[in-house]
């Protein structure tokens, strides 16, 4: 035990302290997956008191680093060290603390479903220092600064790992990487007396909006409340919260029935939100939270405000509670806000997680009432062995007509040596089962089985080629009408050179069958059997930045080719800029696209865009970002179909061209006053052209993408912690 008088966290470790505490040198190589073991890679000590952890790390340095100028929050591509804590040694999730050579950091959650939420942020201190030899961090993590149930001894899971740039490889205190089931069970286990008491958090914010179009000014007022009265339970309260527009969604041109995937970005919905975190195949989650102050799913014309929502957790030894609460105020004054209420319960056993949620949205504006029940179980069998069972059931009420519908899933993965893994998906979907009130499912109607097998050579040490994986992957479904869809096989092949360039090369066949999504719930459409084949490679990480190329063709429509390209080009200019480009472009002479029921267009198609981003990190505490996006596409009409009830597609009047444009400018400004506070300053633009004839060419696409600003502001935002 240590006291936080005895240690500065200044990344020198030249406190007594630290030369009395036990320095650990063993380390393992997990990428490429070997397990050799290395004492002269990285070495870290670790000191825990009643208040948190703080630890010392040292990675020797074999060449020169790499600068990278980045926003913090993200992840990195240059020297780095990973500490991951499982402060309630269940092995469900792990809290992720980053830092790179350069203080910057990124902090998030690691979930039992291997992914890597960096939306949850938390208030820890560090700092590092560069020499000739070696670069050292110092970190400090508060118990405060994480959720989790409190013990009088609390025992804690540990891993640590360094991404060594000079060989590409990632060296780990654990024999063990963050794809493997048994990552979270192998943590090293420690002891260590915490204190419990209460915390109270605070974060106001103001924010300024100047819409240059409507020639309209509006300010907004409101807050995050953060109140901890014991170690394991919160209450979370927000008022007016902005959707974070001081942080841009991706720009995506979307024609499918599939619904574009957004990330989180609300501070209130992403603290302490793991309880809710439930998901299944076809990107199923239970909970969505966008939704919330969002679009409404199924109600097009809905438009509204989040007032405020709520939230209680509640975390021990074997139970974990979540209850959340939102209103929204409808900005059509005719009809009223919707209103959300989300209840989850968590019994765990061991390393094994029995759930059951239960979710319903009121909708005014359709008269809709949705009500979600849920149950899942996460059962490993063995450290290499585990699965994800769930059922989940919607009942829909609206205008006095009641629909109902059940969905259920059965996932596994199986690692039964270091080189072979297994992983398989088996669920149905019920054609009425819908969630996406709340939640969100790529699609439903479908009875499915997904198997992948891959195998790693991780020294394979032939023909230059350093390690190298194949994988097996196939796909058999149908639906509810119990129509032939598609059989898919794929074969992939990735490989690392020793001098680190990485190439992936696949191939996937699909068979002929009923596409019965294009026509959006109309007759189903027989299509051909098709191809798709891809390469991608990747250059190193040079210390002047790096390049990236993909290139993919095949068939689709009927029997038509496609191509599509993408490279891009990563450029450090100086220590403090960053720059990133690209281009990409996709053509094909038989393009499918609905038009109304059961008729459908034929089109020559091509899209093309571009992206470029500029980082520019003014001083320590001053970012300057500049973004922008811009996409063009042009359709040449073939012909036209109407899709008859046995598939068929039969030709019948001719259609138009046409051709769109969209484009999305950010320029922000960022001043830190500390990692939970800032203020911002975005000025940014974006606008969408439709053509109905295609008159136009590329060069004047793009021309007319600029001219057409559907919105174009001004924003501002400060954001305080008390």
């Amino acid at each position: 035990m240590g006291s936080e008088r005895d240690i500065t966290v200044d990344g020198l470790l030249n406190e007594k302290l630290w030369q009395k505490t036990t320095n650990h040198v063993e380390a393992f190589q997990v990428s490429p997956q070997t397990f050799r073991k290395s004492c002269n890679n990285f070495s870290y000590k670790f000191i825990t008191s009643e208040q948190g952890i703080y630890l010392a790390l040292t990675a020797l340095i074999k060449n020169k680093l790499r600068i990278r100028t980045q926003e913090n929050d993200k992840l990195f591509t240059n020297d780095h060290f990973q500490v991951m804590l499982d402060m309630d040694n269940s092995a469900q999730t792990s809290f992720v603390f980053s830092i790179n050579h350069q203080g910057n950091y990124f902090d998030g959650i690691y979930k039992q479903d291997k992914e890597l939420d960096l939306d949850w942020s938390a208030q820890w201190q560090y700092a590092v220092n560069v020499t000739d030899e070696f670069w050292t961090a110092e970190i400090f993590i508060p118990w405060s600064s994480m959720s989790f149930s409190i013990q009088e001894q609390n025992q804690f899971g540990l891993a640590i790992s360094r991404l060594d740039e000079a060989s590409n490889s990632t060296y780990a205190s654990i024999p063990a990487n963050s794809s493997m089931n048994s990552f979270l069970q192998l943590f090293s286990k420690h002891n260590v007396v915490i204190k419990s008491h209460s915390s109270f958090d605070i974060y106001p914010h103001i924010s300024l909006n100047r819409d240059i179009i409507n020639n309209d000014e509006s300010m907004d007022v409101g807050a995050e409340i953060f109140w901890k009265p014991t170690k394991n339970q919160q209450i979370s309260a927000t008022f007016n919260p902005d959707f974070g527009q001081v942080e841009t969604d991706e720009l995506v041109v979307n024609f499918s029935t599939i619904e574009s995937f957004f990330t989180e970005k609300r501070p209130f919905f992403n603290e302490n939100q793991n309880i809710f975190d439930v998901s299944g195949p076809e990107t199923l989650r239970i909970v969505h939270t966008p939704r919330i102050g969002g679009d409404a799913y199924y109600d097009d014309d809905y438009v509204s405000d989040l007032d405020a929502a709520l939230k209680y957790t509640f975390d021990n030894d074997n139970l974990a509670l979540g209850l959340m609460s939102a209103f929204e105020s409808s900005l059509d004054k005719s009809s009223t806000g919707r209103d959300f209420w989300l209840m989850r319960g968590q019994y765990y056993l061991g390393e094994n997680k029995l759930g059951i949620s239960l979710n319903n949205v009121s909708t005014p504006s359709v008269d809709r009432n949705a009500q979600i029940l849920s149950t899942d179980f996460v059962y490993t069998l063995s450290e290499s062995t585990e699965f994800n069972i769930g059922i989940i059931n919607s009942k829909i009420e609206q205008q006095a007509v009641s629909t109902k519908d059940i969905g259920w899933w059965i996932t596994g993965s199986s690692e039964f040596s270091i080189n072979h893994s297994h992983e398989f998906s088996l669920f149905t979907y019920g054609e009425d089962l819908q969630l996406n009130d709340i939640g969100y499912v790529k699609r439903v109607n479908r009875k499915q089985f997904e198997y992948e097998y891959q195998y790693q050579i991780p020294d394979l040490n032939l023909w230059s080629i350093r390690d190298m994986a194949v994988s097996v992957e196939s796909e058999i479904k149908t639906n509810f009408q119990d129509e032939k869809l598609p059989l898919l096989f794929g074969l992939g092949v990735e490989f690392v050179t020793e001098d680190e360039f990485e190439y992936q090369f696949s191939i996937e066949h699909g068979s002929s069958g009923y596409d019965d999504f294009l026509t959006r719930d109309n007759n189903s459409l027989w299509l051909p059997s098709f191809y798709i084949a891809e390469l991608e490679v990747s250059s190193p990480e040079y210390l002047w930045g790096k390049l990236d190329f993909q290139f993919e063709l095949g068939t689709e429509g009927f029997s038509g080719r496609f191509y599509n390209m993408q490279s891009s080009v990563e450029q450090q200019f100086n220590d403090n800029l960053y720059v990133s480009f690209t281009m990409s472009q996709y053509n094909s002479d038989s393009w499918l696209e609905w038009d109304e029921e059961n008729v459908i267009d034929e089109f020559d198609f091509t899209e093309q865009g571009f992206e470029i981003s500029a980082n520019y990190q003014i001083a320590d505490n001053h970012e300057l970002r500049i973004k922008f996006e811009s996409v063009i596409g042009k359709a040449k009409h073939l012909a036209n179909y109407q899709v008859n009830s046995n598939g068929k597609a039969i030709q019948t009047n001719e259609s138009d061209d046409f051709s769109f444009a969209e484009n999305a400018f950010q320029l922000r400004y960022k001043y830190s006053f500390s990692k939970l506070t800032a203020f911002y300053l975005s000025y940014g633009f974006g606008g969408e052209f439709e053509d109905e004839i295609a008159k136009f060419g590329k060069r004047n696409l793009y021309k007319k993408a600029l001219e057409s600003k559907e919105a174009h502001n001004i924003f501002a935002k400060l954001r305080l912690h008390f």
